[in-house]
């Protein structure tokens, strides 16, 4: 059946994208009621699969205790430690399994590295919705062209040229191996954009700041294409300024997960992120596991039948709000792990040093280091375009807000200017790192 199911994937991607919403709903009371049918029907899935079973019966539930998404509150939070096991106990028990899905791999950036499977049916659901995703902001996938970049999932080769599906104008993408592209290579980057001239451009974020960076460093103009989506990292004040003024305002702020797809989206003109209700449920949890507008983002699949992911701890926090019962993202804070670390042993989120810079002129790009509990070392490159504020400027503009927001000078500050900030191993650009063990 796995060999069956591959063969036809990009057959059931095209079914699966007809039963999508293609626009972003308008009647939330009517989404919010079938988002709640299925979270029932992805439960009684669940009931089931021996992993989610154990779980139901450790609460003593049944699937008819859910019949809505705050529903899922009852249910045990999934930790990625606790899927990288449920993975390990099926792989383990079902040999030739790896064979018959679709295997994916994660960075291990939280410091536990997941192997997680996806059958090929549930791989074509997860195409489908990106594409419908690029359809709410308005591409046309069938006669458009992208550029994106190439993932560590991918099977595209990307030296071979057009099949002769996209020589007839159809389905037209360039993938890009974005690695190839560092320092003096940025030009050849920058000039296969706007060659290209994409419709829809989707690099991860620290490749847009890199080639915005070089761009204006060499008084290049990059082409402005309709759509572009930062992907893979949040995008921070600073960032989405340097952006808007080096690609314009057709960003499309696109958040998930590679263990849920991508699963909400921020268009231009929107101030919220809408969690697309016909495939997800995102609550917010607080440190009690209670349903909140401001705490962990705690996902749930509705079209993942084969390996469902339920009440998934993603590792980032955010702040939500309920419109007309259904819930959309305000903002997303950063993953749970991005927290400073203080003499008297208390933490803080690092989303408040990120807030130093909205609004501030002069820096393209930041990074926080944490190298000791008294010590923070600060990444910062200069934006090439602005004169007008110079670095001892933006030197003490950010010392004074850190002393302001600690109360004290907490902190050693090590400012190191840079031309560019480097992504890290796993081609993400944290924008706080703290090197302080655990046991600190």
């Amino acid at each position: 059946m796995g060999i069956v199911q591959k063969e036809l994937k990009n057959v059931m991607t095209l079914y699966y994208l007809a039963k999508l919403d293609k626009k972003v709903p308008t009647d939330f009371r009517k989404a919010k009621a079938r988002q709640d049918k299925r979270v029932h029907k992805i439960m009684k899935r669940a009931y089931g699969i021996p992993f989610y079973r154990e779980r139901f019966e450790s609460r003593g539930l049944t699937p008819d205790d859910f019949r809505c998404a705050e529903d899922l509150a009852k249910f045990p939070v999934m930790t990625r430690n606790d899927m990288r096991l449920w993975m390990q106990d099926i792989i383990d028990k079902n040999p030739g399994i790896e064979e018959r899905t679709e295997v994916f791999r994660t960075s291990g950036s939280t410091g536990i590295p997941l192997k997680f499977m996806i059958s090929h049916r549930e791989a074509a659901c997860v195409n489908a919705n990106w594409i419908r995703v690029t359809m709410f902001a308005g591409y046309k996938p069938f006669t458009g062209k992208m550029m994106s970049f190439l993932t560590t999932h991918s099977h595209v080769d990307p030296k071979k040229g057009d099949s002769w599906i996209q020589k007839l104008g159809i389905l037209r993408r360039k993938i890009v191996p974005e690695h190839l592209y560092q320092g003096e290579k940025l030009k050849d980057l920058i000039e296969m954009v706007n060659d290209y001239k994409p419709d829809i451009l989707c690099f991860r974020k620290n490749v847009l700041v890199r080639m915005a960076v070089y761009a204006r460093a060499h008084g290049m103009e990059i082409y402005k294409p309709a759509i572009y989506t930062p992907v893979s990292e949040m995008v921070d004040e600073a960032t989405r300024k340097l952006f808007f003024e080096t690609y314009g305002p057709g960003m499309m702020d696109a958040y998930g997960t590679n263990e849920t797809g991508s699963c909400a989206v921020r268009l231009p003109g929107m101030d919220d992120f809408y969690v697309y209700s016909d495939t997800h449920v995102l609550n917010i949890h607080d440190d009690d596991d209670n349903l909140a507008d401001d705490g962990r983002i705690i996902a749930t699949t509705l079209f993942k039948r084969d390996f469902p992911v339920i009440n998934y701890e993603v590792g980032d926090m955010a702040t939500s709000c309920t419109k007309e019962g259904l819930r959309f993202i305000k903002t997303i804070k950063g993953r749970t792990n991005d927290l400073v670390k203080h003499a008297d042993g208390s933490e803080s989120s690092a989303a408040e040093l990120y807030k130093i810079f909205h609004g501030s002129e002069g820096v393209a790009q930041f990074r926080y280091v944490q190298e000791a509990i008294d010590e923070i070392s600060i990444l910062l490159v200069k934006d090439p375009m602005n004169t007008k504020v110079t670095k001892e400027d933006i030197e003490n503009y950010v010392s004074e807000k850190i002393e302001k927001l600690y109360g004290y000078p907490e902190f050693k500050l090590n400012f190191k200017w840079m031309d560019m900030i480097p992504p890290d191993a796993n081609g993400k650009m944290r924008c706080f790192i703290c090197n302080i063990p655990k046991e600190q």
